[in-house]
């Protein structure tokens, strides 16, 4: 092809995609409600990462991340979490976490301390993840 024809053929191509990426993050951005539609009954394992504490129990997801909007860090390249305070020390040091989806385990623990390359939900006692094993049967044909 002539180099005269691919520069609209390549500018068409770039139209097209752009339109495509404009209607699918138009498609995906409905109108959810946001926080408020988050119901009251909905809770959410938090745990104090302070040494002396180490608090662990669960809160209402919407108070959770109204909370968390409260004290989001104003520096947008911040690279780590916003603590939130632990009703237990009264520090800034309480995070999401998860409990362990293994029942013989059922420990309580920080959200994504597994590290960058693997699951958030992997437990640091037992290593379940339930992410991984949905993936596992999801490949296997299972759903």
């Amino acid at each position: 092809m002539e180099d005269s024809k691919k520069k609209p053929v390549m500018i068409g191509v770039i139209v097209v995609c752009l339109a495509v990426a404009g209607l699918v993050t138009y498609m995906r951005s409905g109108d959810d409600g946001g926080i408020d539609s988050i119901s009251d009954d909905e809770t959410r394992w938090v745990k104090c990462n302070n040494p002396a504490c180490k608090a662990e129990y669960e809160v209402g997801l919407k108070k959770y991340f109204q909370d968390l909007q409260a004290n989001m860090n104003p520096n947008p390249m911040a690279t780590t979490a916003t603590a939130l305070t632990c009703k237990e020390c009264d520090k800034r040091s309480l995070y999401g976490a998860k409990k362990c989806a293994n029942t013989a385990c059922g420990v309580v623990f920080i959200e994504g301390i597994a590290g960058p390359d693997d699951h958030a939900d992997r437990c640091p006692d037992c290593g379940q993840s339930e992410i991984e094993e949905i993936r596992k049967r999801r490949l296997a044909g299972e759903q």
